[in-house]
């Protein structure tokens, strides 16, 4: 069986990272990758995709190019085509459009939303449209199904399917961090809610005044966050790091993963800390109650609950031996719950469940 997954972006996100992770033995299928490139060299995506399967371009010189639709149907309508999965806006847009000429299973994959401006939010307004026409949708959380249903996608073509995570060495005899370093890992978009991380660690500072914060990621927010910071007057103890390809370096480095996000499908970042050995202090938004036991492998606080963040992030950078037990639990519900093989098998079924 041969499965054309259509992906869209510049960089290795985090939903292009579980494409990729899916490919390989227990999926019971071949993977082609069918990846937009707008820029005539080709990109960060396509060369680490490149690594892993074969790859077809789609040339996309500007937004709604119709030769870009047309090489998406020919791609889908390949003769050893079985099963056709978008992944990302602009691929479930554009794949609703061609699934009456398409004559093949399609699966659309929600893998969560930004809300920057007004016509990224038109952008996904459109999706949750189209991919009602799918065969079935993939979301990553049990909260994301019951938020699709809400928004009017058939219950009865909504599958979850967790994202899945490899974890790498775990040290636990590393010596103290020094200075303690709070992380926060994301794209610098509203729905992110860094700037509520800023506000948390300037609260912790006060209570651990060694504490620094690192922040990997890139988004239209980044000029509003640094004045924040500035604001706030913890500038000179925050490091922005941009996007980074090397987070296990960066893992390597914090004590506390901090998710205080306004909303979320199921990130990536928090199994990537447990898989790290890493205690994760977040907001009960999205899928994250579904990756975190309070008080097991990390705090879980309510929503605009700034004190209660504050709190449990002093707590852990105050006591190495509950950050270990709570890291150890971490990775532990990582290898239990979110293993390569568990997501692998999961795909294979729904496979089996459109008839291919």
């Amino acid at each position: 069986m041969t499965v054309l997954a259509v992906i869209d972006g510049y960089r290795l996100t985090g939903p292009a990272k579980q494409v990729l992770a899916a490919i390989g033995p227990g999926l019971g299928a071949d993977v082609r990758l069918a990846v937009f490139q707008r820029p005539r060299s080709a990109t960060p995506l396509i060369v680490a995709a490149r690594r892993l399967a074969p790859v077809c371009t789609i040339r996309d010189r500007f937004a709604g190019d119709p030769c870009a639709v047309a090489q998406l149907l020919r791609h889908g309508r390949a003769a050893d085509v079985d099963l056709v999965q978008t992944h990302g806006y602009k691929p479930n847009v554009l794949m609703s459009v061609l699934a009456g000429r398409l004559r093949r299973p399609w699966i659309a994959f929600l893998h969560g939303e930004t809300h920057e401006n007004a016509k990224v939010r038109l952008y996904y307004r459109l999706e949750r449209l189209a991919v009602r026409r799918a065969s079935r949708v993939v979301v990553m959380s049990h909260a994301m199904a019951a938020q699709a249903i809400r928004l009017g996608v058939p219950s009865e073509k909504i599958r979850v399917i967790h994202n899945a995570c490899v974890p790498g060495p775990l040290d636990l005899e590393r010596p103290p961090e020094e200075p303690p370093l709070v992380g926060i890992v994301g794209r610098l978009s509203p729905e992110k809610g860094v700037d509520i991380g800023l506000e948390v660690y300037t609260a912790v500072r006060r209570r651990v005044p060694s504490a620094r914060l690192i922040v990997a990621g890139e988004g239209p927010e980044r000029q509003r966050l640094h004045a924040h910071a500035r604001r706030l007057d913890v500038a000179d103890s925050v490091t922005w790091l941009g996007y980074r390809d090397d987070l296990d370096d960066v893992y390597g480095r914090m004590s506390v993963l901090l998710v205080p996000s306004r909303t979320e499908g199921l990130p990536n970042v928090a199994l990537e800390a447990f898989a790290h050995g890493i205690p994760v202090v977040a907001a009960a938004v999205g899928g994250l109650p579904e990756v975190i036991a309070h008080r097991y492998n990390g705090f879980l606080v309510s929503p605009g609950d700034n004190a209660s963040m504050v709190e449990h992030v002093v707590s852990l950078l105050e006591d190495r031996t509950l950050r270990n037990r709570l890291g150890v639990h971490g990775r532990r519900h990582v290898e239990l719950m979110f293993s390569l093989p568990a997501r692998r098998a999961a795909l294979r079924a729904l496979y089996a469940e459109l008839g291919v």
